[in-house]
């Protein structure tokens, strides 16, 4: 992975070309919207047997208008069948390319931590060495771990606090 990631860069102006092209994707779709986690809870979900079954309503409405309720508009069920199946479209690619960011997103982190802690490990080295301004170096880059260290420590001695009293 280090390898397919060593010589990658994203430049400022290939950033701003992406968000550009996102910009003119989302305006595309006006008719986006977007839900708070409880408005996603009360929606009907398609899944593969539901949309079996709007598809058989939208073919029978078709057919069979007289049997439709009158408050129902069998054409804005066609419509928003149709355009559910069209986003389907759009939302695979969209979905396999967000994974695909998200995983070189993970690699890059941790190669980029790997890294840095491999520097900080030979800082370390450098100022039990005394290397001049290891020493400093090493105190900048250890406040990453002081404050778990501390937290432990402290749950620690809260804990003896708490079996000595009892």
């Amino acid at each position: 992975m280090r390898v397919l990631l060593e010589n990658a860069i994203l430049t400022v102006e290939a950033v701003n070309e992406i968000e550009a092209k996102l910009a003119e994707i989302e305006q595309s779709m006006p008719y986006l919207v977007g839900l708070s986690t409880n408005d996603r809870i009360k929606l009907n979900i398609l899944g593969r047997k539901s949309t079996q079954f709007v598809q058989r309503t939208v073919e029978s409405s078709r057919q069979n208008p007289r049997l439709a309720p009158s408050f129902m508009d069998a054409e804005v069920l066609e419509r928003n069948f149709t355009l559910y199946n069209q986003l389907l479209k759009v939302l695979e690619p969209v979905q396999q390319l967000e994974r695909m960011i998200s995983d070189t997103m993970m690699v890059a982190g941790n190669l980029a931590y790997t890294d840095a802690l491999d520097y900080y490990n030979s800082v370390k080295r450098a100022a039990k060495s005394n290397v001049p301004g290891a020493q400093a170096v090493s105190e900048n880059l250890k406040t990453r771990f002081r404050k778990a260290a501390n937290s432990s420590v402290t749950a620690v001695a809260a804990n003896s606090t708490n079996a000595g009293q009892n």
